[in-house]
């Protein structure tokens, strides 16, 4: 049996329209959770073509570990890795930051429709609100917070090499 009323509701509702035909659109069409796989996966390759050695956490089947303290180590640094897409409002909402967790410094990357940001804040930074305001994510908790960023708090791509050695040789 053929149930139309779904695809008429379906018709009401639609992304917006800035992401149609834009260079990075297709990340658009999978789902949160592969959004911080292609994070990482792009900052691995900025860094393997820039000669820069990146690892990741390992887990018991000597694979990429789902869950970990951190998410990528650079230069002897752990790094959080959270990844967004530009919002309706022209935002990234950088979600499910913890203070809790054990790394060193949180790397944002912002996906736009034909461009990327990113920024990068020592975990310091980001307990002190150096970074932005966080928004708990939870009613009543405090575990995991969103950043919110606009792009001009935010850097090019093009420049993420150059910041990322100065992050790492002011770090230590």
């Amino acid at each position: 049996m053929t149930d139309n009323r779904m695809e008429a509701i379906l018709a009401g509702y639609q992304d917006d329209s800035k992401w149609d035909g834009a260079r990075y659109e297709h990340i658009k069409r999978i789902s949160n959770g592969k959004v911080g796989d292609v994070g990482q996966d792009y900052v691995e390759k900025i860094c393997e073509d820039n000669g820069v050695q990146c690892e990741f956490p390992l887990g018991t089947n000597g694979k990429r570990a789902r869950t970990s303290p951190w998410d990528i180590r650079i230069g002897g640094i752990t790094f959080e890795l959270k990844t967004a897409t530009e919002d309706v409002s022209g935002a990234f909402q950088f979600n499910h930051i913890r203070y809790h967790r054990e790394y060193e410094a949180l790397i944002c990357l912002g996906v736009a429709p034909d461009c990327i940001y990113f920024n990068i804040w020592s975990k310091a930074d980001v307990a002190t609100g150096k970074a932005g305001r966080l928004a708990s994510m939870e009613k009543n908790g405090n575990a995991s917070h969103k950043l919110t960023k606009r792009p001009d708090a935010l850097y090019s791509i093009d420049d993420f090499i150059p910041a990322l050695t100065k992050f790492i040789e002011d770090f230590s």
